[in-house]
């Protein structure tokens, strides 16, 4: 009788730890592709493009900054036309993305992280902290909000 009691806790322990283990594996590929979206999206902002974020932002996409964007900017042809306005005024730069970190709830996940710009020769330029909500919309990630402040100090 004790045999099969523990052959079958066993089993249902070998159930819940694989179900857990394969929504680790849902999670990790969710955080793994937030991450390459942003990466993209930064990639192209430090050759001083900023339009690659259009490319990841949700229609209904809602930003702030310490920049220009001191007001909320509602949607994504109001987003759009603020991103436009700052072509030619992001200077090409090296960046380090700083200790990101990817939360994921189902369909939301939470991107936080921080962003250091450099000249080309190395001298610091800005440093950022920032947070993108992304949601999956059908297959494809989209950022829902974001919100980039500099760091003081």
């Amino acid at each position: 009788m004790l045999t099969h009691r523990m052959l079958i806790l066993m089993a249902l322990f070998v159930l819940a730890f694989s179900g857990c283990q394969r929504r680790s594996a849902g999670q990790r590929d969710a955080e793994q592709a937030i991450l390459a979206q942003e990466r993209r999206a930064l990639d192209r902002w430090a050759q001083g493009d900023p339009l690659g974020y259009l490319d990841i932002d949700a229609d209904d996409v809602t930003y702030f900054d310490d920049i220009g964007a001191q007001s909320r900017v509602n949607g994504i042809e109001p987003m759009r036309e603020y991103l436009t306005s700052l072509k030619g005024k992001i200077p090409p730069h090296k960046y380090e993305v700083v200790d990101p970190k990817v939360q994921v709830y189902g369909d939301i996940g939470i991107l936080t992280l921080r962003y250091n710009a450099y000249a080309t020769d190395g001298k610091p330029l800005a440093r950022w902290k920032a947070t993108s909500v992304y949601r999956r919309i059908r297959s494809e990630w989209r950022i829902v909000h974001a919100h980039w402040s500099l760091v003081k100090g």
